[in-house]
């Protein structure tokens, strides 16, 4: 059996008329038979240098040639690939690597990455993935899309698209996202190339030329004791029951860091055990677990009588009006119970930042920069106590 030959070629209809569209293919002719495989980039005719088989004259001539190449370069890897392993060459088998199951399309390569950190990753981590990679299929128009083909020109172009039409089906005036979720998008991004390059998929890594947006930290709102005990009293009296969901379940995030997709789920026959509250299954398959506290004790007792069968947007609309029932001028979201866990119930108890991080499942710099900066009241006191003898 004869080696394969591959070429570039330009196709479509012998008969086009002049600027008609055809599509750069892969050929590959084995036993004098030719087989194609679309690189599914569209030129025309005039657009094709046929001697060096490159992109020419069009606005998107470099990340088409580099698209073409990459289709092209994984031919010759799997012929190579099968001349190591001795196996027979096929239309089939050299096409194989194109399949729904390329690894080097990002899309597909998420999806089955998804599936494989389900067990060590959060819910709302693995929901992210997927919000966060239909952002970029939104700016690339389809899921045809790999790795190679995005180099620090592309991240440039999405990030310029997310600041300007991030918002699919908001006004014009408000179309941009803020800089800190198109920050967390693009690292999102990032941590997909990173495992793609460590199982070893890949070997090109634009971030290390890309300038990464710098995340603005914000002033996290959060509800103190006084705050938390008003809170439980609207809980217990109020007869709406919509208000009555919200103010409970936002305590459970108050009184354990659960996020908001926890308290969906939320069992007390399966999170509860020997008076302890149940987290998170770590690697090794043990479960992270707390004491239940006084507090958390009252909201679970609330919960036994109240299911939670309202939606995330919904919740997040009442907390503003429970807090303006209450006099807390304070912009809560459902997170703000995670960050009031964080900052009232460890940070300004003198809980360690060690304790507070491994109880929240996320790194102690995670937990240092977000959550245990000196307070106001904290830097106060310390102040006080330091300076009392001063005259």
């Amino acid at each position: 059996m004869g080696m394969p030959t591959v070429a570039l070629v330009l196709r479509g209809n012998n008969n086009a008329i002049e600027g008609s569209i055809l599509t750069v293919y892969v050929r590959i002719i084995l036993n004098r038979k030719p087989s194609y495989i679309s690189t599914k980039v569209k030129i025309t005719r005039k657009q094709w240098d046929v001697k060096n088989s490159v992109v020419v004259s069009h606005p998107s001539a470099q990340q088409f040639n580099v698209k073409i190449r990459n289709v092209y370069n994984k031919v010759l890897q799997n012929i190579n690939k099968q001349d190591m392993e001795g196996s027979s060459y096929t239309s089939k088998s050299l096409k194989s690597v194109f399949g729904s199951n390329d690894q080097h399309n990002i899309f597909n390569f998420v999806e089955k990455y998804s599936k494989d950190v389900r067990s060590k990753r959060e819910l709302g981590t693995i929901t992210n993935y997927d919000k966060h990679v239909r952002k970029l299929e939104e700016f690339h128009g389809s899921r045809n899309l790999t790795f190679e083909e995005i180099d620090v020109d592309f991240l440039n172009r999405y990030e310029n698209y997310l600041r300007t039409e991030g918002k699919v089906g908001k006004i014009k005036e408000d179309m941009g996202l803020g800089n800190n979720y198109v920050h967390l998008l693009l690292r999102t991004l990032r941590t997909f190339f990173n495992a793609a390059r460590k199982q070893k998929i890949i070997t090109v890594y634009p971030f290390d030329t890309y300038e990464f947006p710098s995340y603005q930290a914000k002033i996290k709102d959060y509800l103190t004791l006084s705050e938390l005990a008003m809170w439980e009293s609207f809980a217990d009296e109020t007869p709406n029951g919509v208000l009555k969901q919200t103010a409970i379940y936002f305590l459970l995030g108050c009184y354990t860091g659960l996020r908001i997709s926890d308290w969906k789920v939320f069992s007390i026959e399966k999170h509860i055990v020997d008076n302890r509250l149940l987290l998170r299954a770590t690697k090794n398959k043990e479960w992270v677990s707390m004491e239940i506290s006084k507090p958390l004790a009252r909201t679970i007792n609330r919960i036994k009588q109240t299911p939670l069968t309202i939606e995330e947007p919904t919740l997040n609309e009442k907390l503003k009006v429970i807090a303006g029932k209450l006099g807390i001028m304070k912009k809560l979201t459902s997170h703000s119970g995670r960050h009031t866990f964080a900052i009232t119930l460890c940070a300004e108890m003198g809980m360690s930042s060690e304790n507070c991080a491994n109880l929240m499942g996320i790194t102690v710099k995670t937990c240092i920069d977000n959550y245990y900066r000196v307070t106001r009241d904290k830097l106060d006191s310390a102040t006080r106590h330091a300076w009392k003898n001063l005259t």
